[in-house]
């Protein structure tokens, strides 16, 4: 019975608590670490046109100016906040407006963005205004603006330019929303708190993999060599030791889910929705 109880409370709840936390902390840091590094063709001003390759990519470029006038925004998100909206708004909608337009990468190319109606995410800084009487969150993207997006990069056929005849057809490089997500724009402050979040999580996935390591190559030692080694039925570990495991893997996973939550750049906000009858 102390060997089950010691493997079922220790080993059992340890190992998967601890194992656990090294696994989420991967993932956030793969999360944040795609949702920062840009495309490679896009970083580099001397990147040759043929660099470009399709797939999901994070590219960064500017705004082309003739895609509109200056005051008016090509991407535009309301979010009202509140009871009261503003006329012709519906409370705890969010209100988006796009149209298509060209991202100009510092090597000189150009990429046509073709944004599409419910499937456009801004993760950039929204700012408090009134519109109507009523407060609203606003974030918009004008040309000239220095930006980030990522989606999905495709070459297609430009109807608005001329090939060389009917089997040769002009082709541009486009980017949309992936089959499975949002085309997402970004500012440079969240693409920096993407990269800082990115080396948060890289360097507890680091610590938890040696502290997951550490706990199997010394308290959990003993009972490793017994079950697969040549010493027979396998020992259970004492009251102490496992006490002492339950405590250190507690606390360092406490620790980590505490850090993360206390050093998030973001803050959550929740839109008020309409109830319904």
């Amino acid at each position: 019975m102390g060997f089950v109880a010691s493997f079922l409370i220790v080993y059992g709840v340890a190992g998967v608590v601890l194992g656990a936390a090294f696994a989420i902390a991967i993932g956030r840091c793969l999360h944040h670490q795609r949702r920062s590094q840009v495309a490679a063709y896009a970083r580099s001003p001397s990147a040759a046109p043929g660099a470009m390759r399709e797939g999901f990519a994070l590219l960064r470029g500017e705004v082309g100016a003739e895609d509109a006038a200056p005051d008016d925004a090509v991407i535009a998100v309301e979010i009202p906040c509140g009871r009261r909206a503003a006329p012709g708004a519906t409370p705890g909608a969010w209100h988006t407006r796009a149209r298509a337009f060209s991202l100009r990468l510092p090597s000189g190319a150009s990429v046509r963005v073709e944004p599409a109606s419910g499937r456009l995410t801004l993760d950039t800084t929204f700012v408090p205004a009134s519109r109507g009487g009523a407060l609203v969150y606003r974030s918009e993207i004008r040309p000239g603006d220095a930006i980030y997006i990522a989606g999905s990069v495709r070459r297609e056929i430009d109807p608005g330019a001329a090939g060389k005849g009917y089997r040769d057809a002009a082709q541009a490089w486009v980017l949309r929303a992936p089959s499975h997500g949002n085309l997402c724009v970004s500012s440079d402050t969240v693409i920096a708190h993407h990269a800082r979040r990115a080396r948060f999580h890289r360097a507890w996935a680091l610590a938890l993999g040696a502290a997951l390591t550490a706990l199997h190559l010394g308290l959990f030692r003993a009972f490793h060599a017994s079950v697969f080694g040549p010493l027979g039925p396998a020992d259970g570990i004492g009251i102490g030791p496992a006490a002492l495991a339950l405590f250190f893997v507690g606390a360092v996973a406490l620790a980590y889910r505490t850090l993360a939550e206390q050093t998030s750049p973001w803050t959550e906000l929740r839109v008020e929705r309409p109830r319904t009858a």
